[in-house]
């Protein structure tokens, strides 16, 4: 059961920083919202999940508050650890065996952005495909196409990795032996390009096969 916000899960961050309290809040919030609470592997949520972070100023640093360098450099480790975490928790999930990263750019919105994502990430026929190293574009523009957001067909572009899979409303063929290359890696990034404007989403995801079905249908509470 892991879909935002978190799920069965508890996070423990701790620092040694001199931090202030409502500074340390905005930067935890902010470093979630890009990590654990941009990660799915079945779009399962459960009510047991807690992210908690600790500051207990032993650094001797002058005290970081919001808004100046010390606290946005703080905010990015912050973030950058915390996506590590994010990441390994998707590829630790039930029988995962690849982690996929899906960014969605050129949306009018962040909110239209991040619903073309999780569609993407959540559709079964997609994580099916990437278990099964197909390269199916059509079912990440299906799933992207199906959210009810009006999407400029002729503008959308879709790429594996740096191989290029769809623009101008048609498929692009020969790519075959690149995308064979980039399917058979642990790690994948798609990028699909809406057109519509400036705001993107990222989203941490795996791919689904035999094994999931197999925890999960012999699970007993």
């Amino acid at each position: 059961m892991i879909q935002p916000h978190m799920a069965t899960m508890l996070a423990y961050a701790m620092t040694d920083a001199d931090i202030d309290k409502v500074a340390l809040e905005k930067a935890f919030r902010f470093a979630v919202k890009r990590s654990f609470n941009a990660a799915t592997v079945d779009g399962c949520m459960s009510t047991n999940d807690t992210a908690l972070i600790l500051a207990n100023g032993c650094a001797g640093n002058r005290m970081i508050r919001g808004g100046g360098r010390s606290f946005y450099l703080f905010r990015e480790m912050l973030c950058e650890i915390l996506m590590k975490l994010a990441k390994d928790m998707v590829r630790d999930g039930e029988g995962a065996t690849k982690a996929i990263e899906i960014v969605v750019t050129e949306a009018g919105r962040q909110g239209e952005a991040k619903k073309i994502a999780y569609a993407i990430a959540n559709s079964n026929l997609v994580k099916t495909a990437f278990f099964g190293g197909d390269p199916n574009w059509g079912r990440i523009i299906a799933a992207a196409g199906a959210v009810g957001i009006p999407l400029p067909v002729d503008e959308v572009r879709l790429a594996f990795g740096n191989v290029t899979v769809f623009q101008h409303g048609r498929g692009i063929e020969g790519k075959l032996p690149s995308l064979k290359t980039i399917m058979d890696r642990e790690e994948i990034r798609i990028v699909l390009r809406a057109g519509m404007g400036t705001k993107d989403w990222r989203i941490f995801t795996s791919d689904l096969w035999f094994e999931y079905v197999k925890i999960n249908a012999r699970y007993h509470t």
